[in-house]
């Protein structure tokens, strides 16, 4: 599987800071979060779509957001993103 990135990184800050760069990163770091509720598997059937199918990158990304902000994880914002 060939890497694809977004346009740009969803940075994500737990005890440190993690860029998550596209829908495979966005795959590994959702595989390592406990499973469960609904934008975490829209996350993963978006991220799964962008990568097997071609589907909308933008999607996979404002998923993988909407997933992060479920867990409470901390999205950090640099200024040059939308999230």
């Amino acid at each position: 599987m060939e890497a694809i990135f977004w346009d740009h990184p969803v940075r994500i800050g737990t005890h440190g800071e993690r860029c998550i760069n596209g829908p495979q990163e966005a795959l590994q770091y959702l595989s390592e979060l406990p499973q469960g509720g609904w934008f975490y598997e829209r996350a993963r059937n978006r991220c799964y779509g962008a990568l097997e199918r071609g589907e909308a990158l933008d999607l996979s990304r404002k998923a993988f957001i909407g997933a992060a902000i479920e867990g409470s994880l901390p999205i950090l914002d640099d200024g040059n993103q939308s999230v």
